[in-house]
């Protein structure tokens, strides 16, 4: 069973101005709970700016914890909304300097400042691709956490971009986790399917994307082994409850 972590690095700014000496201490904290998940996971993830509020780069993150967790893989998103063609090259291959596993590039909310590149995930990863980016680094996609149309544009191009991987949003039910699948295999595309665990910490973070968790919270163990039946990996979010996430990994 293949699970990889997720962790936010921390805001750059703490009351609306920047604080090195606030920052040190968060990349510190971040630091610990990466060693925390030694022996635990296969992998960490770290995010993007979730919101659109500004944080340290996951690239900049992950070379960062390399210090302390060097033996881990490390994932990283990148959000197509803050980037162009220049600056979204330019974080491919700083991955690839870092030697970051792979990149999961996705649209992301719409920045603090309001202003939206227009740049979609698909068309990055095929930005990417031409440009031979994938013969150093995986690029994998994000994906619905439910197909409601597979004939639909939306569908059609993500396939067409051929990612490594879909890395779906949260998912509520195993049976829409095997129509994702039953679509991406044939197309020589893997699925990491996201999870967030079922903690009271994190209900907010499940409402404001419109997650039902009822089917697995009363036993998110079989629900996350299942999970990883079917798909290739499964990647464990819990954004307000690092305890709960250390609590259910402990139960794998």
């Amino acid at each position: 069973m293949k699970i990889t972590y997720e962790l936010n690095p921390p805001k750059i700014t703490g009351q609306g101005t920047f604080d090195r000496a606030r920052l040190d201490a968060d990349m510190q904290s971040v630091a610990q709970r990466a060693s925390r998940l030694k022996g635990l996971v296969a992998g960490i993830h770290l995010t993007d700016s979730v919101l659109g509020i500004p944080r340290v780069s996951s690239i900049t993150m992950a070379g960062f914890l390399k210090k302390f967790s060097n033996d881990i893989k490390f994932s990283c998103s990148l959000r197509t909304a803050d980037r162009n063609y220049t600056s979204l090259c330019q974080a491919a291959i700083d991955a690839i300097m870092l030697d970051v596993d792979s990149l999961l590039i996705l649209m992301g909310d719409t920045p603090a400042d309001g202003r939206d590149s227009g740049l979609k995930p698909s068309v990055a990863i095929r930005m990417l691709k031409d440009e031979g980016y994938d013969g150093r680094i995986k690029l994998n996609l994000s994906f619905p956490a439910r197909i409601k149309d597979r004939s639909s544009p939306a569908i059609q191009n993500k396939l067409d971009a051929r990612p490594h991987a879909f890395v779906t949003q949260s998912i509520s039910s195993l049976s829409d986790l095997g129509e994702i699948v039953d679509l991406a295999k044939p197309n020589g595309i893997k699925v990491v399917a996201c999870i967030m665990v079922p903690a009271d910490k994190n209900k907010q973070s499940a409402e404001m994307i419109g997650l039902d968790w009822r089917q697995y919270e009363r036993n998110p163990v079989d629900f996350v082994k299942s999970a990883a039946g079917m798909a290739d990996a499964v990647l464990l979010t819990s954004p307000n409850s690092f305890k709960s996430g250390l609590d259910l990994l402990g139960q794998l």
